[in-house]
Formats: structure tokens, C-alpha cells, sequence
């Protein structure tokens, strides 16, 4: 089938992340030799600390604000390092956000199924919170990454850690219900769809696990004391309709939510760096950022960027 994606984005229609454990372990060794060479922003520094048993990138502007932090999750389905855009993404939130990032290097499955990704990500937020000098703090990811994101703040809530005061969801939802509509229509989507989406479940949880809500955030029944959240969704994704469930149960919960319906979209749209579009969505997020650090008010023009479209 083929869907109404902005022109910019035609071009990576071809595109379907692996599943197969033998490309997924090619690829994943691949990866660092793609981005070797890629530069670090002359405006950033950044250091590898070591958390446990995985990795993180610190990254900052130099000479800049460390009063504010992004911790941040990387998607790719549970089983994919991260790309060179998630990174390049990552410089663009602490230059423009002015702040720091932590970019966390989670282990991946199949060798590493659930909960391992989650306590990764749970022991970097945790480090954060005993070892960097900020002062407001906002978690993320996307795909997978927001998912982990939400797992991290169902534990810091179970254990009387010190919430997060934002958060920022882009295209969330990769462990959720196979029976939403999005999920059964979405079969053949590019980059991502329900057949890959269910093939890398399988490959990241046993059969046993699938209950537990910090693998499937959305089967929490209450989200209080969760942040302001941001929440970005795709509209040719079959996870979509799990970024609107997950908007309107922060809403019944009290939690104030901007949510952001991208058009013409598929999930991982982003890779499409110098599109304007991305360009826009990519303001929205900083925006959310920079308002949420600075402690200012949410304001929104009703005309604001015509392809897509955002409540609160």
C-alpha cells in the first residue's frame, strides 16, 4: 500500500529495520563503523561514563548551562543501537535547549531481553540523580526509548525517587496491545510496522513477562506523579493510536500534556534531517524543553505549523 508521507520522506519508504537475529547482530556491529568519523559538534564536549553494566555519552555545551538535563533514550525496537540521526538529534537538544544530555547506551536484545534494557536505563537515571549538578530535569526517547522512559519513571515512582519534571515521548508505544487499529491496519508501513513491531516483542520478552506493566507501560493503571508531558505521534505508524491512549491517560490522571499529531509522517520520520518538517517538529521538541527548564508557561499560536497538529 502506499501512503500520502511528505516528499522528503519518500525516499526511505524502502527502508524496514531488521528482526532477524544474524542481520540485527551484523548491524549492531556495523554501527559504530558508520558513524566513526562523525564529529562532535566544536560547541559540545562529551565524555563516556561507565553505569553498571552499559554506557552513556554526557554530553554538554561547553561553557554552557548545567543546571538542565535530558536524559534520553534511543529507539530502534529494543534490539538496534542507536543511528547516527538519534546522536545528531541529541547535540541539537543540548545546543539549543541549552543543557545537558545523557544519552544512554542500553543493552540490547535478543541477548539482553526484558527487564535488562529497563534496569539499564533505571540504573543511568538513577546515576544522574547522585552524581550530576542539575537542577530541572526532563526524561525522553523515542520508539522504544519512550517506552523505557516510561518504565524508568514507573520505578523511580515504586521507590520513592525524585520524579523526573518533564518528560518528552516521541512516537511511543512499541510495547503495546497488537489489537488497536493502527496496529492492525499499519502491516506494511516503511521503516517500522505491526508484523516487526510483534517480531521484535517476541525477540526482547518471554510469553511471561508480557504482563508486567514496566514491559507494557499502558497496562499501569494510575500515572499520578508523572511530569508535563510531550507527546509526538506519527500518522502512518502502527503505533500511533498507542501515543493517543497514552496522551489521554496522562490527561485522566491530571497531568498536563502537549500532544503533537505530525501529518504525512511515518515513525522514524526524523531520519529525514534536513527536511523542514523534521526542522519544525524538531522546534516543537525544543521549545517544550526550553519552556519546561525556564519554568515559563506553555503558549501556542492556533496557526502554528500547518501540516500537523497539536493540543493541550
Amino acid at each position: 500500500m502506499k501512503y500520502n508521507l511528505l516528499p522528503e520522506f519518500q525516499k526511505y519508504s524502502w527502508i524496514r529495520l531488521p528482526t532477524q537475529p544474524w542481520i540485527l547482530k551484523a548491524a549492531n556491529a556495523l554501527m559504530p563503523v558508520i558513524q566513526h568519523g562523525k564529529r562532535l559538534d566544536s560547541r559540545l564536549r562529551s565524555e563516556k561514563v561507565q553505569i553498571g553494566d552499559c554506557t552513556a555519552d554526557l554530553i554538554q555545551p561547553k561553557g554552557g548551562n548545567t543546571d538542565d538535563l535530558l536524559i534520553y533514550y534511543h529507539g530502534g525496537a529494543f534490539l538496534i543501537k542507536a543511528a547516527a540521526y538519534h546522536k545528531n538529534l541529541a547535540q541539537t537538544y543540548a545546543l539549543r535547549a541549552d543543557c545537558a544530555v545523557l544519552f544512554v547506551d542500553y543493552r540490547l536484545a535478543p541477548k539482553y531481553k526484558f527487564p535488562v534494557p529497563v534496569m539499564d536505563c533505571f540504573a543511568a537515571y538513577s546515576w544522574a540523580l547522585g552524581h550530576l549538578p542539575f537542577k530541572k530535569l526532563v526524561i525522553g526517547g523515542d520508539s522504544a526509548g519512550a517506552d523505557l522512559a516510561m518504565s524508568v519513571m514507573l520505578l523511580a515512582r515504586e521507590k520513592g525517587l525524585r520524579m523526573p519534571d518533564g518528560q518528552m515521548l516521541i512516537y511511543p508505544g512499541a510495547a503495546s496491545s497488537p489489537d488497536t487499529e493502527s496496529m492492525q491496519k499499519f502491516t506494511d508501513t516503511p521503516m517500522w510496522n505491526s508484523v516487526l513491531n510483534a517480531r521484535a516483542l517476541a525477540l526482547y520478552t518471554d510469553e511471561k513477562d508480557r504482563s508486567n506493566p514496566l514491559f507494557m507501560p499502558l497496562l499501569t493503571e494510575d500515572f499520578g506523579g508523572f511530569p508535563t508531558a510531550y507527546v509526538e505521534t506519527t500518522e502512518f505508524d502502527c503505533l500511533h493510536d498507542a501515543g493517543i491512549e497514552i496522551a489521554q491517560r496522562y490527561r485522566k490522571n491530571g497531568i498536563a500534556v502537549t500532544l503533537n499529531e505530525t501529518r504525512h509522517t511515518m515513525h522514524g520520520y526524523d531520519i529525514a534531517e534536513k527536511s523542514p518538517y523534521v526542522q519544525e517538529q524538531v522546534d516543537r521538541r525544543i521549545r517544550f524543553l526550553t519552556q519546561h527548564f525556564a519554568n515559563q508557561p506553555r503558549c501556542l499560536c492556533k496557526n502554528d505549523y500547518s501540516n500537523s497538529r497539536e493540543s493541550v
